[in-house]
């Protein structure tokens, strides 16, 4: 399903229509310094696999992906929606940059776009799933209203990848893991933020500084 061509803009972040150069830019990325969330880094993909990757996007019916900019204009993220069910829900999905992480992006991002999802394109719920290690964006979904519906494990790559579980600074976090069929599984997270739940938990002054701006009208 291709994104409507529109902008949702807040106080700091707009929100547009995911690009092809888009995607070579993320792959430039640096890498995240903690190795804890090299789990989390974007594809490093070469130009030719990110075209195939964006012509497979543009066939796809299920799923639609946004560009996050700042506001110097700088490309800091994508935000997406996958498992769309009419009317009655989808599944979001948000990642940014390693230098972007921590300035509250992430919070203005879903805001604004959590307004466009139930406003706009009339949800009634909105989940998602994340990495029980990720204490930073649990407490960013926490903050939106997002609420803990269960949990389930996600293949969490090779033995190289988990690494970073030998050092002592992570002890806690091997509980999160777990070895099954010789695969790395690790524990994520289920959380499910419905329509009137949002709409509640917003005052009216925080509704008139959480609003996006839509420049131009969906269109499925």
């Amino acid at each position: 399903m291709r994104a409507p061509n529109l902008r949702l803009e807040g106080p700091r972040v707009t929100i547009r229509r995911l690009r092809k150069v888009d995607l070579d830019i993320m792959s430039a990325w640096p890498p995240f310094d903690d190795p804890l969330y090299l789990l989390f880094d974007w594809p490093r993909r070469s130009p030719s696999a990110n075209s195939a990757w964006f012509s497979n996007l543009m066939r796809d019916q299920t799923r639609i992906y946004y560009a996050l900019e700042n506001e110097f204009h700088d490309l800091i993220g994508r935000i997406s929606l996958r498992e769309i069910c009419g009317c009655q829900s989808a599944r979001l999905g948000i990642g940014l940059g390693a230098e972007y992480i921590g300035k509250g992006y992430g919070t203005e991002s879903l805001t604004v776009f959590l307004r466009y999802c139930f406003i706009d394109l009339g949800f009634e719920r909105i989940v998602l799933d994340v990495s029980a290690i990720n204490k930073r964006a649990i407490r960013c979904y926490e903050r939106c209203g997002f609420k803990h519906s269960g949990s389930h494990y996600e293949f969490a790559g090779t033995d190289a990848d988990i690494a970073f579980l030998k050092d002592e600074r992570y002890k806690d976090l091997r509980r999160f893991f777990r070895k099954r069929d010789r695969r790395n599984w690790m524990l994520s997270c289920d959380m499910v933020l419905e329509k009137k739940d949002r709409l509640e938990q917003q005052r009216p002054s925080e509704r008139r500084r959480a609003g996006s701006r839509v420049t131009r009208p969906f269109s499925p």
